[in-house]
């Protein structure tokens, strides 16, 4: 079965499984044929044309990549905690790892973008979304795509292939779908990596380009050099160009204080009229 849902009713609908697909959408590939093996041959779930991939689980790739359109939801396959929230590695670009109540980690990789509400330590509940699908990491050259992974303790050395866990799930047909209206409000919008400054967004007059988290340079400089001078602080990194936890925290804090809706960490037009008579 395949069960609709938005993000209040998740809750609710979710079936007493332990493990649910990762993917909150029914349009992705997963890249095996019907036995789960093998390179070069039929994908096992396929519904995009231009997503016609497969991927083994080995002692190189420790991990299952899943095919899907840019922005796809993401959700928590189990019960646990977040134990990672990171912007921007180096390989696996935008990560969101999940411990499980079961003692086994959960990695998400390459996300596009991850969900505003997470923090580190947070319970969280299987169905809950956690971001979207992208290709971030050194995955920018490739189909946007989930690098899904399981391990015990070390991503390294405690590896599991998780074709099992996925190819019970599909069996089952336990298929969350998020409503990308719930999507929209959880996510960092269309946050912008390289340099945008407060008077692009001004310029442009909407909200088509964002800063926020995984934010890089000189225009984060601007906003962070902002909340310095109004005595916002930044006590970790100060102005480094790079817009983290401490300056979103430091947003949130200028939003509310100017009673601006919602207090989201994001530099969007309204923040950005705001903060313009500082500049």
């Amino acid at each position: 079965m395949k069960i609709i849902i938005t993000e209040s009713q998740y809750k609710n609908l979710i079936n007493e499984s332990t493990f649910v697909f990762p993917i909150g959408n029914d349009n992705f590939n997963v890249g095996y044929d019907s036995q789960g093996l093998g390179r070069g041959v039929s994908p096992k779930v396929l519904d995009r044309e231009d997503a016609i991939h497969n991927s083994d689980y080995s002692g190189k790739h420790l991990g299952i990549d899943i095919f899907a359109p840019k922005g796809t939801p993401l959700v928590s396959c189990v019960d646990g905690e977040v134990y990672e929230v990171n912007w921007g590695e180096p390989v696996g670009g935008n990560v969101v790892n999940i411990k499980g109540d079961d003692g086994k980690n959960y990695r998400y990789a390459h996300l596009d973008n991850i969900n505003n509400e997470l923090e580190k330590g947070d319970r969280i509940t299987k169905g809950k979304f956690l971001g979207t699908v992208g290709k971030t990491g050194n995955a920018i050259n490739t189909h946007p795509h989930l690098h899904f992974s399981v391990y015990n303790r070390n991503y390294f050395s405690g590896s599991i292939d998780p074709w099992p866990y996925l190819n019970a799930t599909l069996d089952q047909g336990d298929i969350i779908v998020i409503d990308n209206d719930d999507v929209a409000d959880k996510i960092d919008g269309t946050v912008v990596t390289g340099d945008v400054y407060i008077a692009d967004i001004l310029d442009n007059n909407d909200n088509s380009e964002l800063i926020s988290m995984g934010s890089k340079g000189e225009g984060v400089v601007e906003i962070q050099e902002i909340l310095l001078s109004l005595d916002y602080e930044l006590p970790k990194y100060g102005a480094d160009g790079r817009f983290g936890r401490e300056t979103k925290k430091a947003v949130e804090e200028f939003q509310r204080e100017k009673g601006l809706t919602p207090t989201d960490g994001i530099v969007g037009i309204e923040t950005s009229k705001e903060m313009y008579e500082y500049v």
